[in-house]
């Protein structure tokens, strides 16, 4: 709260009293901040399921077993859909964004176009 020469009032604790309006905006913030960091929690985590499906399509190939390396890569496709899906939620975001979707699925199309290539 401030008075009328503008300076805040700081309670008996130190630190400044806050209106409801202030409280609000600050609380909006932090909100914000935690979705962000939990997406990228999630994203971090969940990434590596894509990355592990492509190093194993890597390894099912190089065992001659190339169909199964096909499966592999789409399943990678899989879980890119449902790590884009949640970060897309956590972040409060539209499900559907031109930009982000090729972008997701990127890792997986660049392991069909290698696998289809050999």
């Amino acid at each position: 709260m401030a008075s009328e020469t503008g300076v805040r009032r700081i309670d008996v604790a130190g630190s400044a009293t806050l209106t409801s309006e202030e409280r609000a905006i600050q609380m909006a913030a932090l909100r914000k901040v935690q979705r962000r960091v939990a997406a990228i929690i999630f994203f971090g985590i969940t990434i590596h399921g894509v990355a592990g499906c492509l190093g194993a399509a890597y390894v099912i190939e190089g065992q001659g077993r190339h169909g199964d390396a096909i499966a592999m890569t789409l399943m990678s496709g899989v879980v890119a859909a449902l790590t884009y899906t949640g970060v897309r939620l956590i972040l409060g975001r539209p499900l559907l964004s031109a930009l982000w979707i090729p972008i997701a699925l990127t890792p997986t199309a660049i392991g069909l176009a290698w696998l289809l290539t050999r």
